[in-house]
């Protein structure tokens, strides 16, 4: 079972992800996996560079007061992970 707090996250991360001017879903199948919190998408397979991680870590912090490093971006290299990541810490405080 997916957690509220998991989906809540993911969308937060569907939202920068969709906003980014530097990435996006190259067909519609990934556009279909992006959007099924049961199957994952790489941040690498959406084009993520150092200016994706940049542009995604400015939208976060810009729209949600979600502050994170281009490292962190790196070290959850997909959608779940980064929502996982953040909806544990949010839960701790």
């Amino acid at each position: 079972m997916t957690s509220p707090a998991f989906l809540a996250m993911r969308e937060k991360v569907l939202a920068a992800i969709e906003a980014n001017p530097a990435v996006g879903p190259g067909s519609p199948a990934m556009l279909e996996r992006m959007n099924d919190p049961a199957r994952d998408c790489g941040f690498e397979e959406l084009g993520f560079d150092s200016l994706a991680r940049m542009e995604f870590c400015i939208f976060l912090e810009t729209e949600f007061g979600i502050t994170l490093t281009s490292g962190e971006v790196e070290t959850r290299p997909s959608i779940n992970a980064m929502a996982a990541y953040l909806a544990e810490a949010s839960a701790a405080g």
